[in-house]
């Protein structure tokens, strides 16, 4: 039995094809790869997640210039909100943190904020080993939650702290 030959030319053309499906394929497979965890917004007053958005590279590029701008650790003695909104950011693949006195890959980033109190905002980060770091945040929220729709719940939420009714 006499087995078909391949000329070189066809040889090539064989392996461009094989390269080029397995290329497809692999484009199809991250398509169909499962999405990114969504940004959930989590009303403390009322117990219950009262937002969820997709997680858009916005999101991951707030996170990013947050941790970026932290100068050190914060050295808040409680991490618990009694009031506010707490904005759960998931980093996948997480987001490297890098500076001279800490080096990490955040996972989850958690923005606290409770109009009722004095202190600015603050952020609880999980590294990818599930070690928590809490910091100040370096900046005012209020433009990242105007810019996300989100300032109507920090507002609902002080809202409801004020109303003797809820």
């Amino acid at each position: 039995m006499n087995r078909p030959r391949i000329s070189p030319s066809g040889s090539t053309f064989l392996r461009f094809s094989w390269i080029a499906a397995m290329i497809w394929l692999t484009s199809i497979s991250s398509a169909l790869a499962e999405p990114q965890p969504p940004v959930q917004v989590f009303d403390v007053q009322q117990e219950q997640v009262v937002a969820t958005l997709p997680n858009t590279a916005a999101f991951r590029e707030q996170a990013a210039s947050w941790l970026k701008a932290v100068q050190h650790l914060s050295g808040r003695a409680r991490v618990e909100a009694e009031s506010g909104i707490v904005v759960h950011i998931p980093l996948q693949p997480p987001l490297p943190v890098q500076h001279n006195w800490l080096t990490m890959n955040a996972a989850d980033l958690y923005l606290f904020i409770d109009p009722e109190k004095k202190e600015n905002p603050h952020l609880l980060v999980f590294s990818s080993e599930g070690k928590p770091y809490v910091f100040d945040c370096p900046s005012d929220p209020e433009s990242f939650l105007e810019q996300h729709g989100l300032l109507q719940f920090a507002k609902k939420s002080q809202a409801n702290m004020s109303d003797p009714a809820e």
